[in-house]
């Protein structure tokens, strides 16, 4: 973004001694930093340590470098806004600034560590000569000493962030809208091939979801396209989470999570991966760690692995462990299995009614009578999977401090389900339902229980909670949330991420049930108007009859039988 340097404080500001002008700067510019992310930060301050030598090339949030730094390590930081360079030189004294076009920047004295992982577009400068994505690649391999190591982001042009993306202008808004993308690598096969022509080798390669900019989840190794894994139906459940909160409240074209849910099932979700983060070593490291988990994620509770012995936490959050009644916990079974939920959606589309009282007969059976504490009680039905063993929960975030009573947690996860039906548009055996509670009312009674009111309220606000402690929502934020959720019904749209197709899915069948209204009405009146015409009909030939001699005496024989019986 455009950016005016403030001279009226240059002939008093003190020089920087650790600024290294280069050529190319972009004087009139400043780009956006890259957003936290704290996945990205553990495997790069990790490769990092004491005494090692780290080139960070392109804007990157300041407190990665400056954690980098904090670990002993020397690091230099390559800039092509000069504004920005000045800014980052007075903020970090302790490291290395130039700035300039990537290709002026004097790269011949070797790093251990390069950190490209903001990418390739935002390399070039307006001021410089416009490199290629090969060249920026050599560029950054040429950067990497023997026994160093690269990693580098890679944004995926095809990736669900890209597909589903609803943003006006924003090619005039983005800070590479100059730099062309054709002659990018487009699959994960041709960079790390393109690197191997530079002289690399991807010692380890991932799969990053949602966005490269901050990535939740990595997903490489064996596991990739896998779709026989035991994490597959996990995976299912992560990934479904991580796009909610990344899409949350952002105009998109369709919900990610079908295409991503789609991919999955094919094994395909590299091709939809929102990036792919490489750890290339240059030869002669053969002493750095090459084996690493096929499976990186972050949530609230911090940065954790997926290996064959379990989740095993590598950074835990810092944030406070219980917010607002609720308790942070992590739950990672992968086990081989269904996903209740998407059995309970395929059910429904058949309008199997039998198949769907068994199942939440079953799932009722497994929360029990009693108060219910532990993730089960928090758990949503996308969350749980059924195994030959019963129910069992895949994939938690959260638990309750005190113990919740088993008919809210029923309620709550039915309710939800049909909150789901109702806003996806969903076919299930009760299309005429006037809102989502009524389906819910339908569902709870399909396990043997009754839904007052109070009970629907109260888990209504057990889900604002939850959102509110996953998404950092305010007073205000919660109570939109809450009279959102309250007033679901057939034609609203998703709460969460409102696609422009689930949007006009919503619009469809808000005028389909406008029209069966009419329609209803019309066929109303009709029937009222064919009922009033043969109510006439009958008071007229009455009348008639009565003012004929026949009907005097057939009312005087009426009179004289009840005087006769009384």
């Amino acid at each position: 973004m455009p950016n005016r340097p403030d001279t009226a404080e240059a002939p008093t500001a003190a020089p920087l001694t650790n600024l290294t002008r280069s050529g190319g700067e972009m004087f009139a510019w400043s780009d956006r930093p890259g957003r936290e992310s704290p996945l990205l930060d553990h495997l790069i301050v990790e490769l990092g340590g004491p005494g090692r030598s780290v080139l960070v090339a392109g804007p990157h949030p300041a407190g990665l470098v400056a954690a980098l730094a904090a670990g002993g390590a020397e690091v230099t930081w390559a800039l092509r806004s000069g504004t920005d360079a000045e800014a980052a030189a007075r903020a970090h004294p302790t490291i290395t600034v130039r700035s300039g076009a990537f290709g002026k920047i004097d790269l011949t004295s070797g790093y251990d560590l390069v950190v490209a992982v903001d990418g390739l577009q935002r390399l070039n400068s307006a001021e410089g000569d416009q490199l290629s994505a090969d060249d920026l690649l050599r560029r950054l391999a040429g950067a990497v000493r023997p026994d160093g190591t690269l990693v580098l982001m890679h944004d995926n042009q095809l990736g669900a962030h890209h597909t589903v993306r609803l943003d006006p202008g924003a090619r005039f808004r983005d800070d590479a809208a100059w730099s062309a993308a054709t002659a990018d690598p487009a699959s994960r096969a041709q960079l790390t091939s393109r690197l191997a022509g530079c002289g690399l080798t991807a010692a380890t390669t991932y799969a990053a979801f949602p966005e490269p900019a901050a990535p939740a989840v990595l997903v490489g190794g064996e596991t990739l396209g896998d779709v026989a894994s035991p994490l597959r139906p996990w995976l299912g459940t992560v990934l479904a989470q991580a796009y909610t909160t990344a899409f949350r409240g952002r105009p998109v074209l369709a919900d990610p999570r079908e295409l991503v849910s789609r991919a999955l099932r094919a094994g395909a979700e590299d091709t939809v991966a929102g990036g792919w983060l490489v750890i290339a070593s240059a030869p002669g490291a053969a002493g750095l760690p090459r084996a690493r988990p096929d499976v990186l994620a972050a949530d609230v509770n911090g940065v954790y692995a997926i290996g064959a012995d379990g989740p095993v936490t590598l950074s835990p959050a810092a944030s406070p462990r219980e917010v607002e009644g609720l308790r942070r916990v992590r739950v990672v079974r992968p086990v081989a299995g269904y996903r209740l939920e998407a059995r309970l959606l395929e059910l429904c589309a058949a309008a199997d009614v039998r198949g769907l009282r068994q199942e939440i007969t079953g799932y009722e059976s497994w929360l029990g009578t009693g108060p219910i504490s532990g993730p089960e009680a928090l758990a949503d039905l996308s969350d749980i999977a059924v195994t030959g063993d019963g129910p069992t929960v895949l994939s938690a975030r959260w638990e309750p401090a005190t113990a919740l009573p088993a008919q809210i947690v029923l309620v709550r996860a039915l309710w939800q389900f049909a909150v789901r039906l109702t806003t996806g548009g969903r076919p299930h055996p009760w299309p005429i339902t006037a809102s989502a509670a009524d389906l819910a009312a339908i569902l709870v009674g399909m396990a043997g229980r009754s839904l007052a009111d109070e009970e629907l309220r109260a888990a209504v606000d057990l889900q604002v909670t939850i959102d509110g402690a996953e998404f950092g929502l305010d007073r205000a934020g919660r109570q939109a949330h809450r009279l959102a959720l309250r007033s679901v019904q057939p034609g609203s749209a998703p709460i969460d991420v409102a696609g422009y197709h689930q949007l006009a899915e919503a619009l469809w069948r808000q005028r389909y049930q406008a029209s069966h209204l009419l329609a209803m009405m019309e066929w109303t009146e009709r029937i009222i108007q064919s009922r009033d015409a043969q109510l006439s009909r009958m008071d007229w030939e009455l009348q008639l009859l009565r003012r004929g001699w026949g009907g005097r005496g057939l009312m005087l024989a009426k009179r004289a039988y009840k005087m006769v019986r009384k």
